[in-house]
């Protein structure tokens, strides 16, 4: 079995690795080990394939988990300081909605390509099918093993990621890793993920999409809302608006998710004064079956589901209703509710909620208090963002942060860029 020997072992070539490999590259050999055949696998996924890199409105108001902590990093590396060092790396970047980046391309390809250049012509190497199963001290270096071989370094960075999306490459061992260091971990749970609901309330509903205003209860508690698109699969709400309200959803007791429920708003602009007036005048048309009341207000398939939970006998004509069964209806309309069962799991989520605590690393160079030369990044850590480039944002940070001190700590004759 082979043994390499190098000053710095960077432990996954993802976002946050490849950032911080560029920057030990500088000071001393570097090798990425990544368990997957190539680098870059859930990167390159990320934005439908467009990669959302970032987002202008980054701050620590859209973060969770150890977030005071978290500021200090953040802080650090605002939106401005991370676009200009993808510019200066050859990379425009491009601001759409919501304050999202991207690369002026649109493709991740190109964002993939920037980092692993920066590796490359710095001198640093990528072993991919190396996935690492253990490491420990051993005589002032730090030694890696797995299938694939053997490594020794002085100094480790673990950019191993979380256990969202298993497909391209979740998986929990770098918690392992951690742990066999010293390391604890917060609970984890899945996170910007679809909720999943009972599938004789989802199945009609399949296909159908409706701009709402999304509330999760607990009981008769309002934990979170949130506006924008639902999507409504054959067993799960999802969207963008569903996926801020997972990580809420993970934080509750298990006796309040027993409770939980989502209450769909279909018309969020409209009080239930107006939604009623809105009826009772589509229904004086002798013309309009009742079936087809709200067609001209909501989505089909979901106008249909609103009106066989709101009336239990719905007439032939919409001019048969009456006041309360119009009453019923506009309150339908305004809260839609779904029990909720659970989350789509791993294999749907976009991140993983919870990690090894920020108390256990120096947050000025991510360097872990409890095992000196070894430095965290990442989604390994219990900090995650909202949808929307934040989580991206934090790999980004960190992944400069580490790969700077650590690359300091070898060597600090070499020249940074005081910039950022």
């Amino acid at each position: 079995m082979e043994t390499h020997q190098v000053e710095f072992a960077v432990v996954g070539a993802g976002a946050s690795g490849l950032m911080a490999a560029g920057e030990t590259a500088q000071a001393g050999p570097t090798l990425v080990l990544e368990a997957k055949q190539r680098p870059g696998k859930k990167l390159l996924a990320t934005g439908n394939g467009r990669c959302n890199l970032g987002n202008s409105g980054a701050s620590p108001a859209r973060y969770h988990g150890d977030v005071a902590r978290a500021a200090r990093v953040l802080e650090r590396f605002p939106p401005e300081k991370l676009e200009q060092f993808w510019r200066r790396n050859g990379m425009l970047c491009r601001e759409l909605d919501e304050g999202r980046l991207y690369p002026y391309g649109m493709q991740a390809a190109s964002v993939l390509e920037c980092l692993l250049r920066r590796v490359q012509r710095r001198g640093g190497e990528i072993l991919c099918d190396f996935p690492v199963e253990e490491i420990r001290r051993e005589k002032g270096f730090f030694a890696l093993s797995g299938p694939a071989g053997k490594v020794r370094a002085r100094r480790v960075i673990l950019a191993c990621g979380g256990m969202a999306a298993p497909a391209l490459g979740g998986n929990p061992s770098g918690y392992r890793l951690a742990s066999a260091l010293g390391h604890s971990c917060t609970p984890l749970f899945p996170s910007l993920v679809p909720l999943s609901t009972l599938p004789e309330r989802a199945r009609p509903l399949k296909g159908a999409r409706s701009l709402a205003e999304v509330s999760l209860w607990a009981g008769s508690r309002g934990v979170a809302s949130s506006r924008g698109e639902v999507q409504f699969t054959g067993d799960s709400l999802s969207g963008i608006c569903v996926f801020e309200l997972s990580r809420a959803y993970g934080e509750l007791t298990d006796a309040q998710k027993r409770e939980a429920e989502l209450s769909v708003c279909l018309m969020p602009e409209h009080g239930p004064g107006d939604i009623f007036s809105f009826l009772r005048t589509a229904a004086s048309s002798p013309l309009l079956p009742a079936q087809e009341l709200l067609d001209g207000m909501l989505n089909r398939l979901v106008a249909r589901e609103v009106l066989r939970a709101a009336v239990r006998r719905l007439p032939q004509e919409a001019s048969e209703l009456r006041p309360p069964q119009l009453s019923a209806i506009a309150a339908r309309v305004r809260d839609f509710r779904f029990p909720v069962t659970g989350t789509a799991g791993w294999a749907h989520a976009q991140v993983t909620a919870g990690g090894v605590p920020l108390s256990e690393v120096d947050v000025s160079t991510m360097e872990s208090r409890l095992c000196p030369g070894v430095y965290l990044t990442g989604e390994l850590l219990n900090v995650d963002g909202d949808c929307g480039g934040y989580n991206l944002h934090w790999a980004w940070a960190t992944g400069l942060l580490a790969g700077r001190s650590a690359g300091k700590a070898a060597d600090p004759a070499v020249h940074w860029d005081v910039r950022l």
